[in-house]
């Protein structure tokens, strides 16, 4: 939320809190946007993921790598 604030000019520390609030709003909107990996982006990750399960086949190694992203997404939305 901070780099979002500081993005737009504000300062973070000097923000109300219904500004805080709308910001947090936002930031949410986004995160649930990019929840969802796109082709190119569980490609991206299943380059990384090649290293951790030696074997799988391409299909696994997209999967593996979606849901590598969906968990860290759901993991920044819970915290609110």
């Amino acid at each position: 939320m901070q780099a979002l604030a500081v993005s737009l000019g504000s300062k973070p520390e000097a923000l109300d809190d219904e500004s805080r609030r709308k910001l947090a709003v936002a930031v949410h909107a986004v995160l649930e946007a990019v929840r969802e990996p796109d082709q190119f982006m569980m490609e991206s990750g299943a380059e990384i993921v090649r290293y951790v399960g030696n074997g799988e086949s391409d299909e696994a190694y997209r999967d593996d790598a979606a849901n590598i992203w969906r968990s860290m997404i759901a993991a920044v939305l819970a915290e609110g």
